[in-house]
């Protein structure tokens, strides 16, 4: 099957893992600021101070709005496990001694097994094609680290392919080559000012959200099995961008470049 069938017959949930991202922020903002349990309690008191201690609204309009909050509060669960991507303890700085010590740590081991793993499959890729920057606080090194494991697992679901189409054809090239892997900086969200306004709502208290750029060519069948891979539970790696160009002539491998994203929700209490 090429590229173009399977984004026409899997076109609805490619444009929903592309926007899903986008599409919880905003619910999450509107729910934060919302159904904010002590917030509401002080709104509720305030309005009642106002009105004399007489009720605004009648028990109709309250079932109403408590029906309305249920439902959000569904389709909230209901995006978080579409979207969610729950970090390993691997990928985490909790008891792991001099944060900027372990990062090098792992980003040395993670690099090298991403090489190796290119050798054993005869794949062409260069130590300076996988890039991270080199952060130097804590909340930074916590985000790169969150960013190396969204590479990692990338590179894991795109040798399955690879070696899913070699299975299946011997004969089939598979992956050629990687041009880029690389954890994209987002110094906005690591270190932006916290929201201060009453009512605002951070979204760095909601979720963490680390981007990863790719380039590589394969076959066809691999370019099928990467985008396939992307959904799944608990580790969903939201595509943001999937860019696909056919090769100039029979044969030659298609060229791939596109960005990801992984959502790691947070626990609200």
């Amino acid at each position: 099957m090429d590229p173009g069938a399977f984004v026409q017959e899997n076109k609805k949930w490619l444009i929903g893992v592309a926007i899903g991202g986008v599409v919880y922020l905003v619910a999450s903002a509107v729910l934060g600021s919302i159904y904010d349990a002590e917030g509401a309690r002080r709104e509720q008191r305030n309005l009642l101070r106002q009105a004399g201690g007489t009720p605004l609204y009648d028990s109709a309009a309250l079932t109403a709005a408590k029906t309305e909050a249920e439902q959000l509060q569904a389709e909230r669960q209901r995006l978080q496990q579409e979207l969610a991507f729950v970090p390993q303890a691997k990928y985490e700085l909790a008891g792991q001694g001099a944060a900027d010590e372990y990062l090098f740590q792992v980003g040395r081991a993670l690099k090298q097994a991403v090489l190796n793993a290119a050798a054993e499959r005869d794949v062409q890729i260069a130590d300076k094609d996988v890039v991270w920057e080199v952060p130097t606080g804590v909340d930074e090194i916590r985000g790169v680290l969150f960013g190396l494991e969204l590479l990692d697992e990338f590179t894991q679901r795109l040798y399955a392919a690879h070696d899913a189409t070699r299975a299946a054809n011997p004969e089939a090239p598979g992956l050629r080559a990687v041009g880029s892997l690389r954890v994209e900086p987002r110094r906005g969200q690591r270190s932006a000012a916290r929201a201060t306004r009453p009512g605002d709502v951070d979204l760095r208290d909601l979720l963490v959200q680390e981007r990863v750029s790719f380039q590589f060519q394969a076959d066809e069948p691999t370019c099928q099995r990467v985008l396939e891979s992307c959904r799944k539970p608990g580790r969903t790696l939201v595509l943001e961008s999937w860019q696909i160009q056919a090769p100039a002539r029979l044969g030659e491998p298609c060229s791939v470049k596109g960005t990801l994203q992984g959502i790691a929700f947070k626990d609200r209490e």
